[in-house]
């Protein structure tokens, strides 16, 4: 005997009062591979690496904003300082890195940093390599980090794939971490967990608002919205906005990247 369905009205309304993650074992049970939905990832002593500045508030802006008010240190390392980004590609270096640099010190006090949790490696845009590894081993056992924030290692700019590259180098030397989270910015992650950043969004779109050198060549005000609430409908029912990162313990995180070189 067929079981007698719920109106098509009364389904809707009733799926979208579904908690998160009861929802994602109902489309589990249905095919759809659903992330879970967390408050934030694990750690009490939080870094991300940030190819450039504005790429630690692209991929993951909510989520530092969201580590910030729980108490959790939170420091960026930029590895470069984007002295290349299109708008100032006629500038003076010296000029441009100031510029960068200040942008990105303004930036990230919008979602609860203080100038001094920014590290500046300055490393060559578009040359980072391994004679990068010390700089980041000292800059990331300084912050005694246990979780930290790297791009997605299969980015279209090889500026982030060479940031995670060298995090996986860096990896023996870094005791204490035990979780990496691998944030999208050009090339989405296959997500093991969503961040819920409705609260957050405007801290985040604000900081990222102060990237006016970045901000003139291509608006990232529009396209990181536009992920971010891309990425609500895997958890939220399409409402609000969310961050999607593949979190990874040590082992698995050192495999990953070894299958990639």
């Amino acid at each position: 005997m067929k079981r007698p369905s719920l109106p098509a009205g009364l389904a809707l309304r009733v799926g979208r009062r579904l908690p998160p993650n009861v929802r994602r074992f109902v489309n589990a049970a249905r095919g759809i591979d659903v992330p879970a939905m967390v408050e934030r990832p694990p750690g009490r002593h939080v870094a991300v690496l940030a190819p450039h500045p504005d790429d630690e508030l692209a991929g993951c802006g909510g989520t530092i904003a969201k580590h910030a008010r729980a108490g959790e240190p939170v420091t960026v390392v930029l590895m470069t300082s984007g002295e290349r980004t299109a708008s100032m590609v006629a500038s003076d270096p010296v000029a441009a890195r100031a510029r960068r640099e200040g942008e990105a010190r303004a930036a990230c006090t919008a979602v609860g940093l203080a100038e001094g949790d920014l590290v500046f490696l300055r490393l060559p845009e578009g040359g980072i390599g391994l004679d990068g590894r010390a700089a980041l081993v000292a800059a990331l056992s300084a912050t005694a980090a246990d979780l930290v924030y790297a791009p997605n290692p299969v980015d279209a700019h090889r500026d982030h794939r060479a940031t995670t590259e060298l995090l996986a180098a860096a990896l023996p030397d870094l005791y204490a971490v035990r979780h990496v989270a691998l944030y999208e910015v050009w090339t989405p992650v296959y997500p093991t967990c969503l961040v819920d950043i409705s609260a957050t969004i405007d801290a985040k779109l604000e900081g990222l608002g102060r990237y006016a050198s970045a901000l003139a060549s291509v608006d990232y005000l529009h396209t990181i919205r536009g992920l971010a609430a891309y990425r609500s409908g895997q958890g939220l029912h399409g409402r609000g906005y969310a961050e999607a990162f593949c979190v990874l313990e040590r082992t698995p995180f050192t495999e990953l990247m070894a299958s990639l070189a």
